[in-house]
């Protein structure tokens, strides 16, 4: 046998007569047990806060504790409180992850990221943050002396990615060189359609006059019924290519009602309004006056 193979069970069979005799397991180390007794002191705060327990509050935060929030905002024990007894101030969730608790004697640094549900002052106050907060242990007691937040850093949503899904038709018309505005005319001043982009880099859009008469036999269509079929509804589909920089959308035609569009590049510039997608161009029509043409679409959330 090796050494090492005989001082592993030496030790187990000293672990083994320690237990039948009753002993205690051995102690966990000082620091270990400090770490431990901070994150208790953590999760009795949160309870606190999500309970509105104002008498744990009192006892966990220190007299002098003070509070930064994201926003650079300095609160108070007494302010917190206050809140929370007032009802301005509730949470309904927490959940922490990634965090770390170091002891220095009678101080302690916690850090971790938190998701919260909670409101402040009536509004919605959620929060996706990391945390760090400053303990004391005062009488054998710890408490809580300082905590600061910052915002996680979320990129910006890119252009592409709200462009996808689908967008109902508001209004399409044109801009004259005046600014007065027109409806167009084929379309009428409530125009129906859809325009769809999705991840593959394809799109697919219609437009509509609502208004359009039924043909009288709709088994055969005269030529001005048909004609005028034709002056109501325009659709085209293929793909897309984004320009965020310019604020421009090319759409490129596989197959439309209008075949000239076929195999064209059709830029569009663009920006985003609320919920709202607003593509635009310049068009001068044959023997027309030079116009800024608009069509404004909402974003179609589910029926």
């Amino acid at each position: 046998m090796t050494v090492r193979f005989l001082f592993l069970q030496a030790l187990v069979v000293m672990v083994a007569a320690s237990t039948a005799l009753g002993q205690d397991p051995p102690k966990k180390p000082q620091r270990e047990r400090q770490e431990m007794e901070v994150h208790t002191v953590q999760d009795a705060l949160v309870q606190a806060y999500i309970h509105r327990d104002l008498a744990a509050m009192n006892s966990i935060l220190a007299d002098d504790y003070i509070f930064i929030g994201e926003d650079g905002s300095v609160s108070t024990k007494p302010q917190i409180i206050a809140m929370f007894k007032s009802g301005e101030q509730t949470v309904t969730s927490y959940d922490r992850d990634s965090e770390t608790v170091r002891v220095y004697g009678d101080a302690a640094v916690m850090t971790y990221h938190y998701v919260s549900k909670e409101t402040s002052k009536g509004a919605p106050a959620d929060s996706d943050n990391w945390f760090t907060r400053v303990f004391v242990r005062r009488g054998g007691q710890w408490q809580v002396v300082s905590g600061h937040e910052t915002r996680v850093h979320k990129e910006p949503e890119g252009v592409a990615q709200r462009l996808l899904g689908t967008w109902r038709l508001i209004s399409a018309g044109t801009f004259r060189t005046d600014g007065t505005y027109e409806a167009d005319s084929e379309l009428g001043p409530k125009p129906i359609g859809y325009l769809m982009y999705d991840t593959t880099g394809h799109m697919c859009v219609s437009l509509a006059n609502p208004d359009h008469p039924r043909w009288a036999d709709a088994e055969k269509p005269t030529d001005a019924e048909r004609l005028r079929s034709y002056d109501a509804f325009f659709a085209y589909c293929g793909g897309y290519e984004v320009k965020a920089k310019e604020g421009v959308v090319i759409h490129r035609p596989e197959e439309c009602s209008w075949p000239h569009y076929i195999g064209t590049d059709q830029d569009r510039h663009f920006r985003f309004e609320g919920d709202h997608l607003i593509l635009s161009g310049e068009e001068t029509p044959p023997n027309g006056e030079h116009r800024r043409y608009q069509v404004v679409w909402q974003r179609v959330t589910g029926r």
